[in-house]
Parts: structure tokens; C-alpha cells; sequence
């Protein structure tokens, strides 16, 4: 896949929706006119917007439709086939529950409403092999975190890939036998700051839901209750094969949210999300 792969479907998908949002658009129908996977298609875009395509979509033709019944005189069914919906009724229920409101009453009594707008791919930050999107902040509760620890030199670890052939062995031959994960897909790579500017503890973990029952030899951590800022990255190479050449140009860009960065904990599950 060439440089931005990504950053172009979503941003190929985002102009091909608008462009036709008023017409009767399903996934098959996008995914061919984009010449891109069903799958693919719709799991990328999840992740860009936050909600499923079909969804997305929906959206986009109820909000748009909203300047409609406010600015101009058609009525309800016209607008609602203007904007590719069979029935009158189908778009009266689809526009409720969008706004909780029925379109007549908007109309007669303007009420305060939420519009989904146009996606805007300047959220997206292109990387070389991928896309980084916009970090959400979030506060998540106590975690339990199992695993193994490893002092890396970061000189090796850019060389040799240390901390992927850790990761990959805690994932593949510890993790599976680690009772009471709260994912059984989910691995954290969380890595502290050590005295030593050119060394780090990396430390391979599974969260789990109590530290009971675990394996005396594993070591554990305890992650408080805080803030943390979210980032999601998608990216064209399997998880196992990440290295720290990839992660250098994430953190490049994470760091820039922060002042001096405390502790970096990678989640890998069907994508890569990084907490700082």
C-alpha cells in the first residue's frame, strides 16, 4: 500500500457520500464505486467517525435535510424523496429518532437539535504506513495490569526490535494463560521512564479484573484512576509486527500533546491505541 492509503479511502468515502447523500446508498453500492472491501470499507470509517457507515449516512441526510424543512416551503414528502427515502413515514421515524423531535413540530416550534456535519479528514493526521486520528480524552477506572518486565537499551531496541520480540512472546505464549483478562485480545505494552536516559522499562501486560490467582513469577502494576488522551491507529502491517521504527513517528507526533511524557501504555486489539 502506497504512503496515506488510508487518509484517501476515508477521504474518497467522505466526497462520495456527500455527493450523493440525497440518493439511496448502501455499502455494496459505495464499496463498489470505490473499488474497496465491504469489510474494510465500513470497519475504517467506523473508526473515523465513531459510528457505523449506514449510520453516518443516515446522519448526513437527516441533518441536511433539516435546512429543508426550515428554509423552504416543501413539505414533508417531498423532502423526504428529495433525500432518498421511500415512504414519508420511514424518514418522519428515521428523523425522530435522529432528533428526538418529528419533523412537523420542528417546523412549527423550533427546538434545539444535534446535526451530524460533513466529516472533516483534518482530524486525520497521515503517517507512512497509516492513519493517526484524533485523540479522545477519557477517564478510565483502576487497572490491573499482569505481566513481564524487560529493561530495554533503546539503541538495541531500534536495531534489534526488542521490546516486538517481548511483546510478541508475552502475547503469544504467556498471555493465553493468564485467567480473568477483561479482553482476551487485548495486549498492553505500557513502558515507564527510567533514571537512565537511554534505558526503559518495558512491561508486556494483560489487565485483569482482580490480582488474585495470578502466576507469582509474572509481575504486576496498578494504573490509578485518571485522565488519559486516547489515540486510535490504523495502519497497513499486522500488530506483531510492530516496531519501533513505526512507533517512533507516532510518538513524534503524541508527544507533541504533552510536556514530559510520564508513562506510554500501547493497547494492541484489532487496532493500536496509545495512552498518555
Amino acid at each position: 500500500m502506497g504512503d496515506n492509503h488510508f487518509y484517501r479511502i476515508i477521504e474518497d468515502t467522505v466526497h462520495y457520500i456527500e455527493k450523493n447523500r440525497k440518493e439511496q446508498l448502501t455499502l455494496d453500492r459505495i464499496s463498489a464505486a470505490l473499488n474497496l472491501s465491504k469489510f474494510h470499507l465500513h470497519r475504517l470509517m467506523r473508526h473515523a467517525t465513531g459510528i457505523p457507515l449506514m449510520e453516518y449516512i443516515r446522519a448526513r441526510k437527516l441533518s441536511s435535510s433539516v435546512d429543508y424543512l426550515l428554509n423552504t416551503d416543501w413539505n414533508i414528502l417531498d423532502i423526504s424523496l428529495e433525500f432518498g427515502f421511500e415512504h414519508e413515514q420511514s424518514y418522519i421515524r428515521s428523523f425522530k429518532q435522529q432528533f428526538g423531535v418529528t419533523p412537523s413540530r420542528l417546523r412549527k416550534r423550533f427546538e434545539q437539535i444535534t446535526i451530524t456535519e460533513k466529516f472533516d479528514t483534518g482530524k486525520l493526521k497521515k503517517m507512512t504506513h497509516g492513519v493517526l486520528f484524533e485523540p479522545l480524552f477519557v477517564i478510565k477506572s483502576t487497572s490491573y495490569l499482569t505481566g513481564s518486565r524487560h529493561v530495554m537499551s533503546s539503541a538495541e531496541n531500534y536495531v534489534k526490535h526488542t521490546a516486538n520480540t517481548a511483546g510478541n512472546e508475552f502475547f503469544y505464549r504467556i498471555h493465553p494463560h493468564i485467567p480473568e483478562k477483561t479482553n482476551d485480545q487485548l495486549y498492553i505494552g505500557l513502558t515507564y521512564l527510567t533514571e537512565e536516559p537511554d534505558r526503559t522499562l518495558y512491561f508486556p501486560s494483560a489487565e485483569v479484573q482482580q490480582m488474585n490467582n495470578l502466576d507469582p513469577m509474572l509481575h504486576t502494576s496498578i494504573l490509578p484512576t485518571q485522565k488519559y488522551a486516547a489515540f486510535k491507529y490504523v495502519g497497513d502491517f499486522h500488530p506483531r509486527l510492530l516496531t519501533f521504527h513505526q512507533l517512533q513517528e507516532l510518538w513524534d507526533y503524541i508527544y507533541g500533546f504533552r510536556n514530559r511524557p510520564i508513562r506510554i501504555a500501547s493497547l494492541i486489539s484489532s487496532n493500536i491505541l496509545t495512552w498518555g
